[in-house]
């Protein structure tokens, strides 16, 4: 996959900044409906951990869900989008406008949704649930020793 640059025939819009970020160690936000938005969030710089971003979050390897929200560009509507994530480690799925659009699982490959037919010209919300366990079957994201938890003594 090309990684996308603009120019007179593709025009990108990096949606890089601050997004929600709710963290759900209780696997509640499915059930919750924050696929369609949530409250009770904090900031979060995107792209980053949030295992970097936060002291009280460090050590967790668990589900969050991110929201932001953005508008097309003026004489985009109409025209082929396609959302395209560098990365997300490990499991995401995304919803846009509380459509579900799929799911990605490998933190270390991009990937993207043809969202022409779903996005809107303003006021667009994405979500993305985020599942960060480390598990047997999964590549670890980065140096991860035999027993994780000593890297965080």
């Amino acid at each position: 996959m090309l990684y996308p640059q603009s120019n007179s025939y593709r025009q990108c819009v990096d949606l890089s900044g601050f997004w929600d970020i709710r963290f759900d160690p209780e696997e509640r936000g499915r059930e919750a409906g924050w696929s369609e938005g949530f409250s009770g969030h904090r900031p979060i710089a995107v792209p980053a951990s949030w295992n970097d971003q936060f002291e009280d979050w460090r050590d967790y390897l668990g589900n969050a869900w991110y929201q932001t929200r953005f508008d097309l560009p003026w004489g985009w509507e109409g025209r082929r989008s396609v959302l395209r994530f560098g990365s997300v480690n490990y499991l995401a799925e995304v919803w846009l406008n509380r459509v579900r659009l799929g799911q990605h699982e490998g933190g270390h490959l991009p990937f993207e949704f043809d969202i022409t037919d779903i996005v809107q010209s303003e006021g667009n919300l994405l979500v993305v649930r985020v599942e960060g366990e480390l598990a047997p079957d999964r590549v670890p994201p980065g140096n991860v020793p035999p027993d994780p938890l000593d890297a965080f003594v």
